[in-house]
């Protein structure tokens, strides 16, 4: 099986929010570049092939959720940012404060006994 997949070169992924396999490619360009990563190097870090990674940076490929993941955490970045260049906040805005609390209070009981 192949390490990517292709798509049309622009797809709506959600409300208002538009992957563009292109533009996809130069954020991910653009940050491996800021964080001092030569093409083969960022392909080895990500555990993908060099020819594979050149392919999904010049937008002639996309790829699988599982690359663009460990690309999102070796870039310390968003996987919103990198697949359609915004970062997606607006579902921890609209969560009431209370909630919030609760839910750090459960995480916090989940990382104390771990």
């Amino acid at each position: 099986m192949s390490d990517f997949y292709i798509f049309d070169s622009s797809r709506k992924v959600g409300a208002d929010l538009y992957y563009d396999i292109k533009e996809s490619g130069s954020r991910i360009k653009y940050l491996r570049k800021q964080k001092g990563y030569t093409q083969r190097s960022f392909a080895d870090e990500i555990g993908i092939s060099p020819r594979t990674y050149s392919g999904i940076e010049s937008g002639a490929h996309s790829t699988s959720i599982e690359t663009f993941v460990e690309m999102a955490r070796t870039l310390e970045t968003s996987l919103d940012y990198i697949i359609v260049g915004k970062e997606n906040n607006d579902l921890l805005h609209n969560i009431p404060e209370e909630k919030k609390n609760l839910a750090m209070k459960i995480l916090k009981g989940i990382l104390d006994n771990i």
